[in-house]
């Protein structure tokens, strides 16, 4: 998918007059999106924008070594046992050993040849990683401009871990013009290293900078243009978040110190085997408690009680990603952790009073959110809403910027369901977020253009095979029961034995089927073609 971002300066600090001001450069090419406002806590402003682009640069995938030279002189070596095996021939070992000569020879003369090429394209190179950006990063943080905040969000360049940071309106004073929006920001290397230089004496103004949009309605010259060809895993991870977001959690509260603890013994030791996971133990009205395999270290957050309803014993993988959290734990008031289930997403939400860190996790570092779990096909799809009622709760939201799903449907006079499944449509377009923090939906449109969702439909093999299935008929929906909260499913799709719990939002609660797929992966990747196809007979009938 090809994007286009027009530019009409370079994001930066500048420091003059004992001031320091944060001037961000937003997207031209989208609605007019702007800020003007004082910081009053500029160190902890920095602090979580350095953390948010340590998200950024994440990348925990396995990384082979270079072998090149050793494999070289494995080469050389081999040569050389050549030639002392066939010592008793001596005529070849001596011309061996002079061709071996030669060939040292002719390797000096090719690197001092080349050496004026290679220094010139290291310096090439370095150029590029300073200036720009685009061939290590996909595409520029999203801001977005809300009442009650200012929030930028990105990926990881493994795309294993989501970032969100909100900066609450009472972080801002003197707020001297606004427009509410989303937009695209230039942020770059150099931006950073003048973040990192601002401090408490010099008084830090911020701002999404609205000249730029008088610049391209006076028809002059642009900065830069970058056109990205953004790979659809990118628009895929941001909707899977939202999907996973608005899934229900287990969730508890930690303190600052607790999840130090858990930091500083992963950085203590080094694990050689499996498992290596975090089990964390949840009994109702107890602490909880958190098992660290494989050592089965335990640790008892005796300030954390579990107010859930239900015991539960809940791993999640991929735990050094939580590394991108201690800078901010000094400034931490608690952290309230919401997880999914065994081997599924986790979200640590870090509360530092006038702002907020949300961090996203896939169930695994090489589980990234784009390609292997389809959470947006277990949050309901029970019921259709049509474009008319979806563009009803987009006005609405639109015009609120933040609301419930009740509020939704008192607003537009619209059944709860019919709400759902529009939010469901906008949150699946890039219209509309779930925010976790509040447990409200939010206006946050991803991308400038419609997204073309005909690229965006089949994300997964599974999905298009249950629509094969159930057009092959293979279908046979056995039982169908409606229970007080929800519907009970089975069947038989393929000779498998399918059953699937529905929750009265029409989301997927629990599900079991024979297949190989739901053996080894459970749910952790979402649900199995057959689970998929007897959904879809159900929904037919």
């Amino acid at each position: 998918m090809l994007f286009q971002q027009t530019y009409a300066s370079s994001s930066g600090v500048s420091h003059a007059g004992g001031n320091t001001l944060v001037n961000f450069s937003p997207d031209l090419g989208r609605e007019p999106t702007f800020f003007r406002g004082k910081i009053a806590d500029p160190i902890r402003y920095r602090d979580a924008m350095i953390a948010l682009r340590d998200v950024v640069v994440s990348d925990l995938n396995f990384k082979p070594k270079d072998n090149t030279a050793y494999q070289e002189w494995v080469k050389q070596q081999y040569l050389l046992d050549i030639a002392g095996i066939l010592g008793e021939k001596a005529d070849i070992s001596i011309r061996i050993h002079e061709l071996q000569k030669r060939m040292t020879e002719l390797n000096k003369l090719r690197t001092a040849r080349m050496g004026d090429y290679y220094k010139s394209r290291r310096q090439y190179f370095n150029w590029l990683y300073n200036n720009d950006k685009d061939a290590w990063f996909v595409l520029d943080p999203v801001i977005t401009v809300a009442p009650d905040q200012v929030f930028f969000e990105a990926f990881s360049l493994d795309e294993s871990s989501y970032g969100r940071l909100a900066v609450h309106e009472e972080l801002f004073t003197d707020v001297k013009d606004f427009q509410y929006g989303t937009t695209n920001i230039d942020f770059s290397d150099n931006l950073l290293a003048e973040l990192k230089r601002m401090r408490t004496y010099r008084p830090t103004e911020f701002q999404v900078d609205p000249s730029g949009f008088e610049v391209a309605t006076e028809g002059r010259e642009v900065y830069k243009e970058k056109k990205i060809d953004v790979p659809t895993s990118w628009i895929r991870g941001f909707l899977q978040v939202q999907s996973a977001m608005s899934m229900p959690t287990s969730s508890f509260e930690l303190k600052p110190i607790d999840l130090y603890n858990i930091c500083n013994f992963l950085r203590k030791h080094k694990e050689q085997h499996s498992p290596r996971s975090l089990k964390y133990i949840l009994q109702p009205g107890e602490p909880v408690k958190l098992v660290i395999e494989p050592w089965n270290e335990t640790i008892t957050f005796a300030g954390s009680i579990y107010l859930g309803d239900t015991a539960q014993e809940i791993r999640t993988w991929g735990r050094r990603r939580l590394f991108l959290l201690e800078r901010l734990l000094p400034l931490a008031d608690r952290i309230t952790v919401h997880l999914l289930g065994t081997g599924m997403p986790s979200f640590y939400v870090v509360d530092m009073g006038n702002l907020s860190f949300t961090l996203g996790l896939s169930g695994w570092t090489r589980n990234d959110w784009a390609n292997a779990g389809n959470f947006d096909l277990m949050i309901g799809t029970s019921t259709k809403a049509t474009p008319s009622q979806s563009a009803l709760v987009f006005s609405q939201l639109k015009l609120k910027k933040t609301a419930t799903d009740s509020e939704l449907a008192n607003w537009t006079h619209l059944p709860s369901d019919i709400v759902q499944a529009s939010l469901r449509q906008l949150c699946s377009a890039g219209r509309v977020m779930f925010d976790l923090e509040i447990g409200k939906y939010r206006l946050r449109e991803l991308t400038r253009d419609p997204l073309p969702m005909d690229q965006l439909k089949y994300t997964n093999p599974r999905e298009e095979a249950a629509k094969q299935l159930v057009e092959g008929d293979k279908v046979t929906l056995k039982k169908r029961t409606s229970q007080a909260n929800g519907w009970n499913l089975e069947g038989t799709v393929e000779s498998q034995k399918t059953q699937v719990q529905l929750d009265k939002d029409g989301k997927i609660a629990s599900a079991q089927c024979s297949c190989y797929f739901y053996k080894q992966n459970r749910l952790m990747q979402g649900p199995c073609e057959h689970m998929l196809a007897l959904l879809s007979a159900h929904q037919k009938s």
